[in-house]
């Protein structure tokens, strides 16, 4: 802790952004439009829990901070999580319901001065969808077949079937887009530094300290006008503790993922304010199901009910609503199917037909990349020791979870890690049941856990999810999507959802205009930061 002190302090030192706490009440609104004769700094840091592990949106895994800062796509979200147009103007699907036309915003530019043309448009999904060379997202973003000029500024993306997900997918990373110049220089190495990366967005990355800072410019020529703030630094702090220093002693402007009690407790404190979004963030516990214990439903079926959620929420998420759904309830196609209460009689009669009645050991993975993410891991070995689970907790580093989430066979997987169980968290950035079911529940059609992570495969499950994204009736996609989350909720569960998160964000009182969308996406470009 002291080691991420003594580093924000030096930085701020150089900077000379030190700001002190202290001054008005806490508003908890992250917004004060009427303060217009505020001065304002020129930069601000910002402290967040982990780094990305690259900027490269069609690769990238680890979150969406920062990315939709360097790169805008053709649709986005509004703060109210409405899909708006971007780089595109005007959008319309044609009579052959299959073909997507999109009139692209004129004299936009990448952050080097060349066009973003409906060239460079077509360059990005080309690279989206060649199966010869994929990218993290090409099997996930198969709905797209072909993408065609129709001139400088008009582009067709062209689906193989109706798809009634179609714009909802189009919240997804992957359809950021990049400086294609950038792609042909760097390859293989394209947003792996600070260099090698270009977008259209408001700020373009001038420093990257890997898993230390990364800083930001303001981008002059950006089309929607000129950011609030010009520069703006991510402080890269894991320990939670040293995230609550940091912004309570003034050495950050703002700081997310702190604990609970610490953000009831500054939330009293002048010089503070608070400000809680909802999002649709899930906290779970995937089950490995090619494992010879947790591949059979029962045994998963006895872990869901030997589980006491409203416990585990309260006592370590203040604030937070245990799952209702697989889903969130900012999501669309979510239903409430209420929580899953907790039955210890029906767990061991369950383990009794699985052929454990003496109960039955599994090993678990926990990492502190999910805020109390250990502490919730121990909750659960204590409530399924009663029902006669032996749970071995095995606590990993942000670098080894990510690791097991690469592409493996289920037999590998199983000889290097070997989880029955492991933490997770999601929420798809396309706010659709589609972006949240289908990418990471759906069989794989290679056998691996590229983003099925656990192996799960249900042939009830596929059918409805895949027929739900593909029906273009929006209600009839809902029941779809309701049939499918009875079968991975209750009857054959793919996992033990915990809680619903809200984003929670502590902040001195000076910052201005402060704003988060449902998928956690904050409008960096907008905030200001009173001297």
């Amino acid at each position: 802790m002291k080691r991420y002190v003594s580093f924000l302090l030096a930085a701020f030192l150089t900077l000379g952004l030190l700001t002190a706490c202290g001054g008005g009440p806490a508003s908890g609104s992250g917004a004060d439009a009427s303060n217009t004769s505020a001065e304002y700094k020129d930069s601000f840091l910002y402290a967040i829990t982990n780094d990305q592990d690259t900027l490269d949106p069609q690769w990238n895994v680890s979150n969406d901070k920062v990315l939709r800062m360097i790169y805008s796509g053709l649709l986005k979200r509004d703060p109210d999580g409405v899909i708006v147009g971007d780089l595109a103007t005007e959008w319309k699907v044609e009579e052959d319901n299959v073909t997507w036309t999109f009139n692209l915003r004129p004299g936009v530019t990448f952050h080097d001065g060349a066009p973003c043309d409906a060239n460079a448009v077509k360059a990005n999904y080309d690279r989206l969808i060649d199966a010869d060379n994929p990218t993290r997202y090409t099997d996930q973003n198969t709905f797209i077949t072909a993408c065609n000029v129709v001139d400088d500024s008009t582009v067709q993306l062209v689906t193989d079937k109706p798809f009634g997900a179609f714009t909802a997918n189009m919240m997804n990373l992957a359809h950021l887009i990049v400086n294609p110049a950038y792609l042909d220089q760097y390859g293989a190495d394209y947003g792996k530094s600070a260099g090698a990366c270009s977008g259209t967005g408001p700020y373009k990355v001038v420093e990257w300290k890997k898993d230390e800072s990364m800083t930001f410019e303001a981008f002059g020529d950006y089309y929607g006008g000129p950011p609030a703030t010009k520069n703006f630094t991510i402080m890269v702090i894991t320990e939670p503790n040293a995230r609550v220093i940091a912004v309570e002693t003034g050495q950050v402007d703002i700081a997310d993922g702190l604990p609970a009690d610490d953000i009831d407790r500054l939330s009293g404190l002048d010089g503070f304010q608070v400000v809680k979004k909802r999002s649709v963030g899930q906290h779970m516990f995937q089950f490995n199901c090619s494992s010879p214990v947790t591949g059979d439903t029962r045994v998963r079926q006895a872990i869901s009910y030997g589980l006491d959620r409203q416990t585990i929420v309260n006592t370590l998420y203040s604030g937070d609503d245990p799952c209702t759904a697989p889903l969130n309830p900012a999501t669309f196609g979510y239903y409430n199917f209420g929580t899953i209460k907790q039955d210890q009689a029906k767990a061991k009669q369950l383990l009794t037909d699985a052929g454990y009645p003496e109960g039955v050991s599994i090993k678990v993975m926990v990492t502190p990349v999910y805020m109390k993410g250990v502490e919730m891991g121990e909750m659960i070995k204590a409530q399924l020791r009663e029902i006669g689970i032996e749970v071995k907790l095995e606590t990993v580093e942000r670098a080894v979870f990510l690791a097991s989430l690469d592409s493996h066979t289920p037999e590998s997987y199983n000889q290097t890690y070997g989880y029955d169980m492991f933490i997770m968290g999601a929420g798809p950035s396309s706010a659709d049941a589609d972006g949240g079911l289908k990418r990471v529940y759906v069989t794989d059609p290679g056998g691996t856990n590229v983003n099925n992570y656990g192996f799960y495969s249900n042939k009830e499950a596929d059918a409805l999810i895949i027929e739900a994204g593909d029906e273009t009736d929006q209600e009839k996609r809902k029941e779809l999507y309701k049939q499918a989350m009875q079968i991975l909720y209750i009857d054959d569960p793919v996992s033990v959802w915990m809680n619903d998160r809200y984003n929670t964000f502590v902040m001195s009182d000076k910052v201005d205009h402060f704003d988060a969308g449902i998928t956690g996406i904050i409008a960096f470009d907008q905030i200001s930061v009173r001297k």
